[in-house]
């Protein structure tokens, strides 16, 4: 069975997958913040997470009038290869692979974990990745 990428579901296991990394969960344990994941080919598929203190507290669609601090569009190609390790984040963001909004002194000051986070994306087994 298979997921398609930042639906609901694909994101409640996204989620887990981060509370279960050390890298994300115990990296940004100073942080609280909801970050947004978007599709360049299709900005309306979109999933975000709300972390507090480093661990998602919940995980889904975006939710009605919570504004994310961080918003991360990319096309599909883009986050398969940030997934696969085949494109560090930092590369990704400078060339606008990704395309960054928020903070972007937070992100610089946490790059290992962002970079945990980025590879989690290609870690979900039975991702749809079709637009």
């Amino acid at each position: 069975m298979t997921t398609p990428v930042l639906s609901p579901e694909w994101m409640q296991t996204y989620g887990e997958r981060w509370n279960n990394t050390e890298a994300t969960r115990q990296g940004l344990k100073k942080l609280s913040m909801v970050i947004e994941y978007r599709l360049a080919e299709d900005e309306s598929r979109a999933g975000q997470i709300q972390v507090v203190l480093g661990e998602v507290v919940r995980a889904g669609a975006p939710a009605d009038g919570v504004k994310p601090e961080f918003v991360l569009t990319a096309n599909t190609d883009t986050w398969q290869r940030l997934g696969r390790g085949e494109l560090p984040a930092s590369k990704a963001m400078v060339t606008r692979k990704v395309k960054f909004r928020g903070p972007m002194a937070v992100a610089m000051a946490n790059l290992p974990s962002l970079e945990a986070a980025m590879k989690m994306m290609g870690q979900i087994d039975g991702t749809d990745w079709s637009v």
